[in-house]
Protein backbone atom coordinates (compact mmCIF):
# COMPACT_ATOMS: atom_id res chain seq x y z
CA UNK A 1 0.00 0.00 0.00
CA UNK A 2 2.79 2.39 0.85
CA UNK A 3 4.53 1.52 -2.50
CA UNK A 4 1.07 2.28 -3.96
CA UNK A 5 0.50 6.12 -2.12
CA UNK A 6 4.23 6.93 -3.43
CA UNK A 7 3.20 5.84 -7.07
CA UNK A 8 0.42 7.85 -7.08
CA UNK A 9 1.52 11.03 -5.66
CA UNK A 10 3.90 10.38 -8.07
CA UNK A 11 1.51 10.00 -10.77
CA UNK A 12 -0.19 13.64 -9.54
CA UNK A 13 3.54 15.59 -9.29
CA UNK A 14 3.48 14.26 -12.99
CA UNK A 15 0.08 15.43 -14.18
CA UNK A 16 1.02 18.73 -12.84
CA UNK A 17 4.24 19.17 -14.86
CA UNK A 18 2.46 17.73 -17.73
CA UNK A 19 -0.85 20.77 -17.39
CA UNK A 20 1.69 23.47 -16.61
CA UNK A 21 3.32 22.67 -20.02
CA UNK A 22 -0.10 21.97 -21.45
CA UNK A 23 -1.56 25.34 -20.42
CA UNK A 24 1.32 27.32 -21.50
CA UNK A 25 1.69 25.11 -24.83
CA UNK A 26 -2.04 25.87 -25.62
CA UNK A 27 -1.97 29.81 -24.66
CA UNK A 28 1.68 30.24 -27.10
CA UNK A 29 0.24 27.98 -29.59
CA UNK A 30 -3.77 29.65 -30.32
CA UNK A 31 -1.58 32.94 -30.31
CA UNK A 32 0.47 31.64 -32.64
CA UNK A 33 -1.75 30.18 -34.87
CA UNK A 34 -3.42 33.71 -34.99
CA UNK A 35 -0.43 35.45 -36.38
CA UNK A 36 0.27 32.99 -39.01
CA UNK A 37 -3.71 33.45 -40.30
CA UNK A 38 -3.19 36.46 -40.38
CA UNK A 39 0.17 36.76 -41.92
CA UNK A 40 -0.29 33.90 -44.52
CA UNK A 41 -3.96 34.53 -45.09
CA UNK A 42 -6.65 31.94 -45.56
CA UNK A 43 -5.36 30.60 -49.04
CA UNK A 44 -1.70 30.00 -48.04
CA UNK A 45 -2.90 28.87 -44.17
CA UNK A 46 -5.15 26.22 -45.53
CA UNK A 47 -2.41 25.33 -48.66
CA UNK A 48 0.05 24.92 -45.37
CA UNK A 49 -3.16 22.91 -43.39
CA UNK A 50 -3.25 20.59 -46.93
CA UNK A 51 0.07 19.46 -47.54
CA UNK A 52 1.10 18.81 -44.07
CA UNK A 53 -1.82 16.83 -43.22
CA UNK A 54 -1.21 14.77 -46.29
CA UNK A 55 2.73 13.74 -44.46
CA UNK A 56 0.97 13.66 -41.27
CA UNK A 57 -1.30 10.49 -42.79
CA UNK A 58 1.95 8.58 -42.76
CA UNK A 59 2.90 9.22 -39.60
CA UNK A 60 0.59 6.68 -38.29
CA UNK A 61 3.93 4.39 -38.75
CA UNK A 62 5.51 5.99 -36.49
CA UNK A 63 2.28 6.62 -33.90
CA UNK A 64 2.16 2.94 -33.75
CA UNK A 65 6.03 2.20 -33.02
CA UNK A 66 5.71 4.80 -30.45
CA UNK A 67 3.36 3.12 -28.69
CA UNK A 68 5.12 -0.04 -29.32
CA UNK A 69 8.72 1.04 -28.01
CA UNK A 70 7.13 2.94 -24.67
CA UNK A 71 5.20 -0.43 -23.84
CA UNK A 72 7.94 -2.43 -24.11
CA UNK A 73 10.28 0.69 -22.03
CA UNK A 74 7.93 -0.21 -19.09
CA UNK A 75 7.06 -3.85 -19.23
CA UNK A 76 10.85 -4.35 -19.14
CA UNK A 77 11.04 -1.54 -16.21
CA UNK A 78 8.03 -3.25 -14.22
CA UNK A 79 10.13 -6.54 -14.23
CA UNK A 80 13.26 -4.73 -13.36
CA UNK A 81 15.49 -5.45 -15.61
CA UNK A 82 17.61 -2.35 -17.28
CA UNK A 83 19.39 -4.37 -19.72
CA UNK A 84 16.73 -5.25 -21.85
CA UNK A 85 15.67 -1.77 -21.91
CA UNK A 86 19.18 -0.55 -23.60
CA UNK A 87 17.90 -3.82 -26.39
CA UNK A 88 14.39 -2.15 -26.47
CA UNK A 89 16.06 1.18 -27.28
CA UNK A 90 18.90 -0.26 -29.65
CA UNK A 91 16.45 -2.42 -31.63
CA UNK A 92 13.82 0.77 -31.57
CA UNK A 93 16.68 3.05 -33.04
CA UNK A 94 16.77 0.35 -36.05
CA UNK A 95 13.73 0.32 -36.63
CA UNK A 96 12.72 3.84 -37.34
CA UNK A 97 15.82 4.11 -39.46
CA UNK A 98 14.50 1.31 -41.96
CA UNK A 99 11.08 2.86 -41.74
CA UNK A 100 12.64 6.16 -42.65
CA UNK A 101 14.06 4.85 -45.53
CA UNK A 102 10.45 3.03 -46.44
CA UNK A 103 8.62 6.42 -45.87
CA UNK A 104 10.58 8.42 -48.03
CA UNK A 105 10.01 6.00 -50.66
CA UNK A 106 6.40 5.96 -50.38
CA UNK A 107 5.80 9.14 -49.31
CA UNK A 108 7.54 11.11 -52.46
CA UNK A 109 6.27 8.94 -55.01
CA UNK A 110 2.36 8.79 -53.78
CA UNK A 111 2.93 12.86 -53.15
CA UNK A 112 4.08 13.01 -56.64
CA UNK A 113 0.80 11.68 -58.05
CA UNK A 114 -1.27 13.51 -55.30
CA UNK A 115 0.45 17.60 -56.54
CA UNK A 116 0.32 16.07 -60.14
CA UNK A 117 -3.68 15.14 -60.57
CA UNK A 118 -5.29 15.73 -57.20
CA UNK A 119 -4.60 18.68 -55.02
CA UNK A 120 -6.45 21.34 -55.06
CA UNK A 121 -4.34 24.66 -55.14
CA UNK A 122 -3.94 27.73 -57.32
CA UNK A 123 -1.53 27.26 -59.74
CA UNK A 124 0.98 30.26 -58.27
CA UNK A 125 1.17 28.89 -55.39
CA UNK A 126 1.77 25.07 -56.45
CA UNK A 127 5.41 25.41 -56.56
CA UNK A 128 5.74 26.85 -52.91
CA UNK A 129 3.39 24.42 -51.97
CA UNK A 130 5.57 21.38 -53.48
CA UNK A 131 8.68 22.80 -51.37
CA UNK A 132 6.60 23.19 -48.07
CA UNK A 133 5.76 19.58 -49.11
CA UNK A 134 9.82 18.50 -48.87
CA UNK A 135 10.24 20.35 -45.38
CA UNK A 136 7.13 18.87 -44.26
CA UNK A 137 8.74 15.02 -45.02
CA UNK A 138 12.04 15.84 -43.34
CA UNK A 139 10.42 17.35 -40.44
CA UNK A 140 8.39 14.03 -40.24
CA UNK A 141 11.65 12.04 -40.39
CA UNK A 142 13.08 14.14 -37.71
CA UNK A 143 10.54 13.27 -35.40
CA UNK A 144 10.60 9.80 -36.23
CA UNK A 145 14.42 9.67 -34.70
CA UNK A 146 13.37 11.57 -31.38
CA UNK A 147 10.88 8.82 -30.93
CA UNK A 148 13.08 6.49 -29.08
CA UNK A 149 14.50 9.23 -26.61
CA UNK A 150 10.87 10.87 -26.26
CA UNK A 151 9.41 7.39 -25.06
CA UNK A 152 12.34 6.73 -22.87
CA UNK A 153 11.89 10.14 -21.08
CA UNK A 154 8.11 9.41 -20.88
CA UNK A 155 8.91 5.71 -19.75
CA UNK A 156 11.57 6.68 -17.08
CA UNK A 157 8.34 9.76 -15.53
CA UNK A 158 10.94 12.36 -16.38
CA UNK A 159 7.78 14.41 -17.48
CA UNK A 160 9.33 18.07 -15.67
CA UNK A 161 12.19 17.63 -18.46
CA UNK A 162 9.19 16.51 -21.64
CA UNK A 163 7.81 19.49 -20.19
CA UNK A 164 10.35 22.19 -20.61
CA UNK A 165 11.05 20.63 -24.38
CA UNK A 166 7.15 21.17 -25.40
CA UNK A 167 7.12 24.73 -23.60
CA UNK A 168 10.67 25.35 -25.65
CA UNK A 169 9.15 24.38 -29.13
CA UNK A 170 6.19 26.70 -28.49
CA UNK A 171 7.97 29.31 -27.46
CA UNK A 172 10.04 28.75 -30.66
CA UNK A 173 7.58 28.47 -33.26
CA UNK A 174 5.49 31.61 -31.83
CA UNK A 175 9.28 33.35 -32.15
CA UNK A 176 8.85 32.10 -35.75
CA UNK A 177 5.83 33.10 -36.22
CA UNK A 178 6.56 36.72 -34.93
CA UNK A 179 9.18 36.97 -37.48
CA UNK A 180 6.80 36.77 -40.35
CA UNK A 181 5.66 40.22 -40.51
CA UNK A 182 9.66 41.07 -41.32
CA UNK A 183 9.83 38.52 -44.25
CA UNK A 184 10.22 40.13 -47.57
CA UNK A 185 10.27 36.67 -49.68
CA UNK A 186 7.88 34.01 -49.86
CA UNK A 187 6.48 33.44 -46.29
CA UNK A 188 4.63 30.09 -46.11
CA UNK A 189 8.36 28.69 -47.68
CA UNK A 190 10.06 30.49 -44.68
CA UNK A 191 7.77 29.16 -42.47
CA UNK A 192 8.09 25.43 -43.72
CA UNK A 193 11.61 25.99 -43.06
CA UNK A 194 11.94 27.37 -39.39
CA UNK A 195 9.24 24.60 -38.45
CA UNK A 196 11.72 22.22 -39.31
CA UNK A 197 14.30 23.45 -37.69
CA UNK A 198 12.52 23.53 -34.36
CA UNK A 199 11.81 19.67 -35.22
CA UNK A 200 15.86 19.16 -35.06
CA UNK A 201 16.35 21.47 -31.94
CA UNK A 202 13.75 19.19 -30.85
CA UNK A 203 16.02 15.69 -30.91
CA UNK A 204 18.85 17.27 -30.12
CA UNK A 205 17.50 18.17 -26.90
CA UNK A 206 15.87 14.53 -25.92
CA UNK A 207 19.03 12.85 -27.17
CA UNK A 208 21.00 15.05 -25.32
CA UNK A 209 19.46 14.38 -22.03
CA UNK A 210 18.89 10.48 -22.72
CA UNK A 211 23.01 9.59 -23.21
CA UNK A 212 23.38 11.93 -20.19
CA UNK A 213 20.72 10.94 -17.80
CA UNK A 214 20.22 6.98 -18.46
CA UNK A 215 23.52 6.37 -20.06
CA UNK A 216 21.67 4.05 -23.11
CA UNK A 217 24.31 4.32 -26.13
CA UNK A 218 23.66 4.12 -29.71
CA UNK A 219 25.49 0.53 -31.08
CA UNK A 220 23.19 0.31 -34.07
CA UNK A 221 22.47 -3.57 -32.90
CA UNK A 222 19.36 -5.02 -32.45
CA UNK A 223 17.52 -8.32 -30.00
CA UNK A 224 16.02 -10.62 -33.10
CA UNK A 225 13.79 -11.96 -30.24
CA UNK A 226 13.10 -8.14 -29.63
CA UNK A 227 12.29 -7.53 -32.98
CA UNK A 228 9.35 -9.68 -34.08
CA UNK A 229 7.34 -9.06 -30.97
CA UNK A 230 8.00 -5.17 -31.26
CA UNK A 231 7.06 -5.58 -35.09
CA UNK A 232 4.08 -7.68 -34.26
CA UNK A 233 2.57 -5.67 -32.27
CA UNK A 234 3.19 -2.12 -33.51
CA UNK A 235 1.53 -3.48 -36.78
CA UNK A 236 -1.23 -4.38 -35.47
CA UNK A 237 -1.26 -0.88 -33.76
CA UNK A 238 -1.44 0.90 -37.33
CA UNK A 239 -4.79 0.41 -37.51
CA UNK A 240 -5.91 2.29 -34.81
CA UNK A 241 -3.14 4.69 -35.87
CA UNK A 242 -4.06 4.62 -39.22
CA UNK A 243 -7.95 5.23 -38.05
CA UNK A 244 -7.17 8.42 -35.92
CA UNK A 245 -5.45 10.03 -39.02
CA UNK A 246 -8.56 9.21 -41.03
CA UNK A 247 -10.57 11.34 -38.30
CA UNK A 248 -8.06 14.51 -38.57
CA UNK A 249 -6.00 14.73 -41.97
CA UNK A 250 -8.29 12.03 -44.02
CA UNK A 251 -10.87 14.67 -43.65
CA UNK A 252 -8.65 17.28 -44.69
CA UNK A 253 -7.93 15.67 -48.26
CA UNK A 254 -11.68 15.03 -48.79
CA UNK A 255 -13.05 18.20 -47.52
CA UNK A 256 -10.35 19.75 -50.21
CA UNK A 257 -11.44 17.22 -53.09
CA UNK A 258 -14.84 18.65 -52.88
CA UNK A 259 -14.60 21.95 -51.38
CA UNK A 260 -11.44 23.86 -52.01
CA UNK A 261 -8.54 25.27 -49.32
CA UNK A 262 -11.07 27.64 -47.83
CA UNK A 263 -12.83 24.67 -46.42
CA UNK A 264 -10.07 23.17 -45.52
CA UNK A 265 -9.16 26.84 -43.55
CA UNK A 266 -12.33 26.21 -41.45
CA UNK A 267 -11.33 22.18 -40.69
CA UNK A 268 -7.52 23.14 -39.57
CA UNK A 269 -9.20 26.03 -36.97
CA UNK A 270 -11.81 23.19 -35.80
CA UNK A 271 -9.02 20.83 -35.45
CA UNK A 272 -6.57 23.35 -33.58
CA UNK A 273 -9.22 23.67 -31.02
CA UNK A 274 -10.16 20.26 -30.73
CA UNK A 275 -6.93 18.83 -30.45
CA UNK A 276 -5.08 21.62 -27.33
CA UNK A 277 -8.34 20.53 -25.50
CA UNK A 278 -8.03 17.18 -26.33
CA UNK A 279 -4.31 17.21 -24.98
CA UNK A 280 -5.89 17.55 -21.24
CA UNK A 281 -6.90 14.10 -21.16
CA UNK A 282 -3.83 12.76 -23.10
CA UNK A 283 -1.71 14.39 -20.18
CA UNK A 284 -3.77 11.96 -18.01
CA UNK A 285 -2.66 8.90 -20.58
CA UNK A 286 0.92 10.18 -20.11
CA UNK A 287 1.19 10.58 -16.45
CA UNK A 288 -0.85 7.13 -16.10
CA UNK A 289 0.54 4.76 -18.77
CA UNK A 290 3.59 4.15 -17.15
CA UNK A 291 2.35 2.71 -14.40
CA UNK A 292 -0.41 1.04 -15.69
CA UNK A 293 2.36 -0.71 -17.62
CA UNK A 294 4.31 -1.94 -15.13
CA UNK A 295 1.51 -2.56 -12.87
CA UNK A 296 0.20 -4.83 -15.62
CA UNK A 297 3.77 -6.68 -15.85
CA UNK A 298 3.85 -7.39 -12.31
CA UNK A 299 0.11 -8.94 -12.53
CA UNK A 300 -1.41 -6.17 -10.56
CA UNK A 301 -4.79 -6.47 -12.07
CA UNK A 302 -6.90 -4.54 -9.16
CA UNK A 303 -4.94 -1.16 -9.69
CA UNK A 304 -5.08 -1.61 -13.84
CA UNK A 305 -8.35 -1.80 -13.03
CA UNK A 306 -8.74 1.21 -10.48
CA UNK A 307 -6.34 3.59 -13.12
CA UNK A 308 -8.55 2.48 -16.09
CA UNK A 309 -11.41 3.74 -13.80
CA UNK A 310 -9.74 6.99 -12.73
CA UNK A 311 -8.43 8.15 -16.11
CA UNK A 312 -11.90 7.84 -17.12
CA UNK A 313 -13.69 10.42 -14.95
CA UNK A 314 -10.57 12.45 -14.66
CA UNK A 315 -10.19 12.79 -18.42
CA UNK A 316 -13.78 13.02 -19.16
CA UNK A 317 -13.92 16.05 -16.19
CA UNK A 318 -10.87 17.82 -17.82
CA UNK A 319 -12.34 17.55 -21.33
CA UNK A 320 -15.66 18.73 -20.60
CA UNK A 321 -14.62 21.61 -18.30
CA UNK A 322 -12.67 22.93 -21.27
CA UNK A 323 -15.62 22.17 -24.14
CA UNK A 324 -18.28 23.98 -21.91
CA UNK A 325 -17.18 27.74 -22.29
CA UNK A 326 -15.61 26.87 -25.56
CA UNK A 327 -18.81 25.75 -27.13
CA UNK A 328 -21.03 28.29 -25.89
CA UNK A 329 -18.22 31.12 -26.74
CA UNK A 330 -17.09 30.09 -29.88
CA UNK A 331 -17.70 33.17 -32.29
CA UNK A 332 -16.23 35.44 -30.02
CA UNK A 333 -13.67 32.99 -29.16
CA UNK A 334 -12.55 32.90 -32.83
CA UNK A 335 -13.17 36.36 -33.05
CA UNK A 336 -10.64 37.63 -30.18
CA UNK A 337 -8.37 34.47 -31.49
CA UNK A 338 -7.76 34.91 -34.98
CA UNK A 339 -8.68 39.18 -34.79
CA UNK A 340 -11.43 39.00 -37.23
CA UNK A 341 -10.07 36.90 -39.92
CA UNK A 342 -12.52 33.83 -39.05
CA UNK A 343 -12.69 31.01 -41.93
CA UNK A 344 -17.03 30.94 -42.34
CA UNK A 345 -17.60 27.40 -41.33
CA UNK A 346 -14.97 27.31 -38.55
CA UNK A 347 -17.18 27.76 -35.47
CA UNK A 348 -19.73 25.17 -36.89
CA UNK A 349 -16.99 22.30 -37.13
CA UNK A 350 -15.20 23.15 -33.73
CA UNK A 351 -18.57 22.30 -32.18
CA UNK A 352 -19.24 19.41 -34.06
CA UNK A 353 -15.24 18.23 -33.36
CA UNK A 354 -15.70 18.60 -29.61
CA UNK A 355 -18.90 16.59 -29.38
CA UNK A 356 -17.26 13.76 -31.10
CA UNK A 357 -13.73 14.43 -28.82
CA UNK A 358 -16.17 14.41 -25.79
CA UNK A 359 -17.91 10.99 -26.63
CA UNK A 360 -13.92 9.73 -27.72
CA UNK A 361 -11.96 10.83 -24.42
CA UNK A 362 -14.07 6.80 -23.08
CA UNK A 363 -12.12 5.40 -25.41
CA UNK A 364 -8.26 6.60 -24.46
CA UNK A 365 -8.15 4.51 -20.83
CA UNK A 366 -9.58 1.44 -22.49
CA UNK A 367 -6.76 1.38 -25.39
CA UNK A 368 -4.54 1.86 -22.66
CA UNK A 369 -5.45 -1.43 -20.95
CA UNK A 370 -5.75 -3.47 -24.02
CA UNK A 371 -1.88 -1.77 -25.08
CA UNK A 372 -0.57 -2.91 -21.67
CA UNK A 373 -1.77 -6.40 -22.38
CA UNK A 374 -0.21 -6.74 -25.73
CA UNK A 375 -3.27 -8.60 -27.00
CA UNK A 376 -3.90 -6.04 -29.49
CA UNK A 377 -4.91 -7.70 -32.84
CA UNK A 378 -8.74 -7.83 -32.44
CA UNK A 379 -9.00 -4.64 -31.06
CA UNK A 380 -7.57 -2.63 -33.75
CA UNK A 381 -9.10 -4.83 -36.30
CA UNK A 382 -12.69 -4.20 -35.41
CA UNK A 383 -11.93 -0.58 -34.26
CA UNK A 384 -9.96 0.34 -37.20
CA UNK A 385 -12.34 -0.96 -39.85
CA UNK A 386 -14.94 0.69 -37.57
CA UNK A 387 -13.50 4.32 -37.46
CA UNK A 388 -12.04 4.05 -40.93
CA UNK A 389 -15.42 4.14 -42.56
CA UNK A 390 -16.10 7.57 -41.85
CA UNK A 391 -14.41 8.32 -44.96
CA UNK A 392 -16.62 6.43 -47.52
CA UNK A 393 -19.93 7.57 -45.76
CA UNK A 394 -18.72 10.66 -46.42
CA UNK A 395 -17.76 10.32 -49.45
CA UNK A 396 -21.09 8.66 -50.62
CA UNK A 397 -23.11 11.90 -49.12
CA UNK A 398 -21.27 14.07 -50.60
CA UNK A 399 -21.45 12.79 -53.70
CA UNK A 400 -25.41 12.51 -53.19
CA UNK A 401 -25.54 16.72 -52.14
CA UNK A 402 -24.79 16.85 -48.74
CA UNK A 403 -22.67 20.14 -47.30
CA UNK A 404 -19.32 20.20 -45.70
CA UNK A 405 -20.86 19.58 -42.13
CA UNK A 406 -21.48 16.36 -42.75
CA UNK A 407 -18.36 14.73 -41.99
CA UNK A 408 -18.20 15.70 -38.42
CA UNK A 409 -22.15 14.13 -37.87
CA UNK A 410 -20.67 11.04 -39.29
CA UNK A 411 -17.69 10.63 -37.18
CA UNK A 412 -19.73 11.94 -33.70
CA UNK A 413 -22.16 8.81 -34.72
CA UNK A 414 -19.17 6.25 -35.50
CA UNK A 415 -17.43 7.66 -33.08
CA UNK A 416 -20.29 6.16 -30.37
CA UNK A 417 -20.29 3.33 -32.15
CA UNK A 418 -16.65 2.23 -31.61
CA UNK A 419 -16.76 3.02 -27.95
CA UNK A 420 -19.52 -0.07 -28.24
CA UNK A 421 -16.94 -2.36 -29.91
CA UNK A 422 -14.06 -1.43 -27.71
CA UNK A 423 -16.00 -2.13 -24.37
CA UNK A 424 -16.93 -5.43 -25.98
CA UNK A 425 -13.51 -6.45 -26.78
CA UNK A 426 -12.46 -5.30 -22.97
CA UNK A 427 -14.97 -6.86 -21.59
CA UNK A 428 -13.25 -10.46 -23.45
CA UNK A 429 -9.37 -9.52 -22.77
CA UNK A 430 -9.63 -7.91 -19.34
CA UNK A 431 -11.13 -8.65 -15.74
CA UNK A 432 -13.81 -6.24 -16.41
CA UNK A 433 -18.05 -5.86 -15.78
CA UNK A 434 -20.07 -3.70 -17.93
CA UNK A 435 -22.31 -3.09 -15.04
CA UNK A 436 -19.59 -1.68 -12.89
CA UNK A 437 -18.24 0.26 -15.79
CA UNK A 438 -22.09 1.44 -16.62
CA UNK A 439 -22.73 2.33 -12.33
CA UNK A 440 -18.80 3.60 -11.80
CA UNK A 441 -18.46 6.02 -15.46
CA UNK A 442 -21.06 5.89 -17.44
CA UNK A 443 -23.89 7.06 -15.00
CA UNK A 444 -22.00 9.42 -13.02
CA UNK A 445 -20.51 10.90 -16.31
CA UNK A 446 -24.03 11.46 -17.73
CA UNK A 447 -24.97 13.44 -14.87
CA UNK A 448 -22.30 15.89 -14.78
CA UNK A 449 -22.59 16.41 -18.73
CA UNK A 450 -26.61 17.18 -17.81
CA UNK A 451 -25.82 19.44 -14.36
CA UNK A 452 -22.43 21.20 -14.69
CA UNK A 453 -23.49 23.21 -18.11
CA UNK A 454 -26.21 24.96 -16.36
CA UNK A 455 -24.41 27.97 -14.69
CA UNK A 456 -22.09 28.76 -17.29
CA UNK A 457 -25.50 28.74 -19.91
CA UNK A 458 -27.20 31.22 -17.57
CA UNK A 459 -24.39 33.03 -16.97
CA UNK A 460 -23.86 33.53 -20.80
CA UNK A 461 -27.21 34.41 -21.52
CA UNK A 462 -27.31 37.17 -18.92
CA UNK A 463 -23.84 38.64 -19.70
CA UNK A 464 -23.20 40.42 -22.98
CA UNK A 465 -20.51 39.30 -25.48
CA UNK A 466 -17.18 40.91 -23.99
CA UNK A 467 -13.82 39.42 -22.44
CA UNK A 468 -15.35 39.60 -19.37
CA UNK A 469 -18.30 37.20 -19.81
CA UNK A 470 -16.13 34.74 -21.14
CA UNK A 471 -13.75 34.98 -18.08
CA UNK A 472 -17.02 34.66 -16.09
CA UNK A 473 -18.35 31.73 -17.99
CA UNK A 474 -14.70 29.61 -17.93
CA UNK A 475 -14.77 30.17 -14.62
CA UNK A 476 -17.92 29.13 -13.49
CA UNK A 477 -17.46 25.81 -16.02
CA UNK A 478 -14.74 25.49 -13.99
CA UNK A 479 -15.89 25.32 -10.49
CA UNK A 480 -19.18 23.83 -11.87
CA UNK A 481 -17.28 20.62 -13.22
CA UNK A 482 -14.75 20.46 -10.74
CA UNK A 483 -17.22 20.69 -7.16
CA UNK A 484 -20.17 18.03 -8.80
CA UNK A 485 -17.21 16.18 -10.34
CA UNK A 486 -15.79 15.51 -6.80
CA UNK A 487 -19.60 14.34 -5.22
CA UNK A 488 -21.07 12.97 -8.38
CA UNK A 489 -17.62 11.49 -10.16
CA UNK A 490 -15.55 10.36 -7.30
CA UNK A 491 -15.87 7.34 -5.61
CA UNK A 492 -14.66 7.30 -1.21
CA UNK A 493 -10.92 6.15 -2.18
CA UNK A 494 -10.14 8.89 -4.59
CA UNK A 495 -11.99 11.25 -2.65
CA UNK A 496 -10.06 10.43 0.43
CA UNK A 497 -6.68 10.70 -2.34
CA UNK A 498 -7.64 14.28 -2.81
CA UNK A 499 -8.02 15.22 0.12
CA UNK A 500 -5.00 13.65 2.12
CA UNK A 501 -3.06 15.25 -0.86
CA UNK A 502 -4.67 18.84 -0.33
CA UNK A 503 -3.74 18.48 3.42
CA UNK A 504 -0.54 17.27 2.70
CA UNK A 505 0.40 20.38 0.64
CA UNK A 506 -1.34 22.99 2.33
CA UNK A 507 -1.96 22.19 5.81
CA UNK A 508 1.60 20.68 6.73
CA UNK A 509 4.00 22.98 6.13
Amino acid sequence: METQNIDNKRIAKNTIFLYIRMLFVLIVTLYTTRIVLNELGIEDYGIYNIVCGFVALFGFLNTSLSQAIQRFYNYELGKGDREAVSKVFNTSIVIQLLLIFLLLIIIELIGYYWFSSKLVVPDNRRDAAWIVFQFSIVSMFVNILSTPYSAMILSFERMNYYALVSITDAVLKLLVAISLSYVTFDKLIYYGSLLLMTSILNLFMYSVYCHKKFSFRINFQFDKQLLRPMFEFSGWNIFGSFASIIKTQGTNILLNSFFGVVVNASSGIAAQISSAIQHFSLNIVLAFRPQLITAYSQGNIHRVQKMMFTMSKIGFMLVFMLSIPVILEIDYILELWLGGVVPVYAPLFSKLTIAAMIIGVFNTPITQVIQATGKIKLYQIVTSIVMCSILPVSWILFKIGYNSSVIYWVTIIITAINQIFSLRILHNKFLFSYKIYIKKIIIPCLLLFIASPILPSILSKCVETSIYRLIVVCISSCISVIVLGYFILLDKYEKGLVKGYILNKFCNK
